[in-house]
């Protein structure tokens, strides 16, 4: 029996939401997210930064913005920015959890912010 038989159990969806300036801890944010017994969806592991031009920058925009549409929780990690903002704005509106972790240069590191 293959392994991948007995993995079909059902976890929260997260979209991790980072700055471009961020992409390369892509990888350990991810990492992080399924040691929380969470799956991860971040757009820099699909689309690269805007598929290096190979289709319209709104083409990824309106992607980017369906898996945040189908995720459960949003966790921002680092600074926002304007796209991020974006982000956050959408899923409060839809009434989904957010939560936000500051990480080392390394990507070492998480520490869930606490907003008051």
């Amino acid at each position: 029996m293959h392994p991948a038989t007995l993995q079909f159990n059902s976890k929260p969806v997260v979209f991790t939401a980072h700055a471009a300036e961020s992409a390369y801890l892509r990888e350990n944010i991810c990492a992080f997210v399924l040691q929380q017994d969470r799956v991860p969806v971040n757009p820099f592991m699909a689309f690269g930064y805007f598929l290096f031009g190979l289709v319209e920058k709104d083409a990824i925009r309106a992607a980017n913005n369906n898996m945040l549409m189908r995720c459960d929780e949003l966790w921002v990690f680092g600074e926002a920015s304007d796209g991020v903002d974006v982000e956050v704005a959408y899923a409060r509106d839809a009434g989904m959890p957010v939560r936000w972790f500051d990480v080392d240069h390394y990507g070492e590191k998480f520490v869930e912010r606490k907003l008051d």
